[in-house]
């Protein structure tokens, strides 16, 4: 859910009863849910308002990891059994930090915690699965009860699939239904001072109903959508189980050309689909990519309008902490009306790359500090290509092109020849044609209502599957320089290397713990967001 892991047909209906809540001890204040399931849960009870937290043996909850101090932290609650006004401090006095909602509180120093919160003591980092030292914990208010409110009146939530830039995402059960499903909470709050994209409640609602509409084998289903006051926003999901596109290629050194095909075909057709509807997805990157448990996978394309919900500053300063994804005129906010859409051809360029080679394309200077001059300069290494045949090298091409005008939209891209011989594995689109073709009907009505623009037709016609295509490709590969010139050196002299694959929430995550500069936004993106 970019946020992370994640089943076939996959909305799958659990064979338990739907539980009851879980009644809460009316002597506590307060718990600590932890993300990691090999880690017991914390109760504070009423009789100690003030918790100590450690690796020494006296504290009231013992945490033995290596980056726990002796006393990591000190929380507090003032005593007040409501749960609206009681108020819980955490004072810091380790030395790797207290973090709430991925934000260092640094030592000597205390900050609030409230109902929902995450709290971790050493690292915010995940450290996956199997490790004991996974201190990560979702904090609940329960000094007035645990009155069940918004997404907990419906759902019983289990435990973390996976923590993003934004939001926690986690495993939940109806209450009503036994289903069991994904809900990503969208945890912050929008920073003063900042200006969302979407503006009011009106056109906040209009982005979630466009998302709640997407229908689609190959986009993640929305099935709900719980907002609270102090803006923040829980997404109940389709549960998919197969993880994401990420892990799926990392752990297998990269993908084979068969399977990769397979993969963007599935992907292209879901951007397709958007497209059409006037949709564009603006952050498209393998950790919202997910799979099924199925042999090959079923794709899951997740986070549609993301962009649109959280904070736009925000949003743009995470974009620019895996800078790959982001095409050129995004940086350069260069007026192209109209190719919009576009920004995720190149994205899809980007990760058919990575499924082939386990690395990003680009060989650029990473102590560069301006984003533009980086976008800029950046150099991209066909070299690695070069085992794969010629029609996946110009499928890659036709999207990393530079110019929007001239870069394949989706919609061509499936009639490109690298997918002339590709015959679908799963029949899924002839389920949903009859609901698919009415959404894209009312969707263009819709629009025209509106008084937006029409979305542009296809701008690029590089592969359109016409008995020229072959030759096309031919002429695109003449151009194609293989055997490149040795890349630019760093400043040090050294060759500069292609990046390997990260996840982005762990970048930034890395530098907030260890204080190092990300990549900011170029002002012309700043000042765009700001029209």
């Amino acid at each position: 859910y970019d946020d992370d892991e994640e089943q076939t047909q996959q909305a799958t209906q659990s064979t338990q009863q739907p539980s009851q809540a879980n009644p809460v001890d009316v002597n506590l204040w307060g718990i600590l849910q932890p993300c990691n399931a090999n880690n017991s849960r914390m109760e504070f009870s009423k009789t100690s308002p003030m918790i100590y937290i450690g690796r020494n043996p006296q504290n009231a909850f013992v945490l033995p990891g290596a980056r726990v101090s002796n006393q990591h932290c000190q929380i507090e609650w003032d005593g007040v059994n409501n749960n609206d006004t009681a108020s819980v401090t955490v004072l810091d006095k380790s030395t790797n930090g207290t973090f709430i909602n991925g934000s260092k509180i640094g030592k000597g120093h205390q900050r609030l915690l409230h109902d929902g919160n995450e709290i971790a003591f050493g690292t915010v980092i995940p450290q996956g699965p199997s490790s004991m030292e996974d201190y990560r914990y979702i904090f609940r208010m329960v000094a007035g009860g645990d009155k069940l409110e918004g997404v907990y009146a419906d759902y019983e939530v289990a435990h973390e699939l996976g923590k993003g830039a934004f939001a926690t995402v986690v495993k939940a059960m109806s209450r009503t239904t036994g289903e069991w499903v994904a809900v990503k909470m969208i945890r912050e709050k929008r920073p003063q001072g900042s200006t969302p994209v979407t503006t009011t409640q009106t056109q906040l609602n209009r982005e979630i109903n466009i998302m709640t509409n997407l229908s689609h084998p190959n986009i993640c289903a929305m099935k709900g959508v719980y907002y609270h006051q102090d803006g923040s926003i829980n997404l109940v999901l389709e549960l998919v189980e197969g993880g994401d596109l990420l892990d799926y290629i990392t752990s297998r050194d990269g993908l084979s050309e068969d399977l990769t095909r397979h993969i963007a075909w599935q992907l292209c057709d879901a951007l397709a689909y958007v497209h059409g509807l006037g949709v564009t997805h603006r952050d498209l990157k393998p950790e919202n990519v997910l799979l099924t448990k199925d042999n090959p996978p079923i794709v899951k394309v997740a986070d549609f309008g993301l962009a649109k919900v959280v904070d736009s500053l925000t949003m743009l300063r995470t974009m620019c902490g895996t800078p790959s994804y982001l095409a050129p005129e995004v940086v350069r906010q260069e007026n192209h009306q109209g190719y919009d859409n576009l920004v995720d051809s190149w994205s899809v360029g980007v990760i058919v790359y990575s499924m082939l080679t386990n690395t990003t394309p680009f060989v650029e200077d990473e102590n560069q500090p301006d984003i533009r001059t980086r976008i800029a300069e950046r150099w991209i290494h066909w070299q690695p290509l070069a085992v794969h045949s010629r029609e996946a090298r110009s499928f890659i091409q036709a999207l990393l092109e530079t110019d929007p005008t001239k870069r394949m939209t989706m919609a061509d891209s499936r009639n490109h020849p690298w997918f002339a011989a590709y015959t679908p594995v799963y029949n899924l689109r002839n389920q949903n044609a009859d609901s698919m073709d009415q959404d894209l009907s009312s969707a263009r009505a819709d629009k025209e209502t509106n008084g937006e623009a029409p979305v542009p037709p296809d701008v690029s016609k590089k592969s359109n599957g016409d008995p020229d295509g072959e030759a096309i490709v031919s002429s695109q590969m003449d151009n194609l320089q293989l055997d490149a010139p040795t890349p630019p050196s760093n400043k040090n002299g050294s060759p500069r290397q292609s990046s390997r694959l990260e996840r982005r929430s762990e970048v930034l995550l890395r530098a907030e713990e260890e204080g190092w500069e990300l990549l900011q936004p170029s002002q012309e993106m700043i000042s765009h967001e700001d029209r």
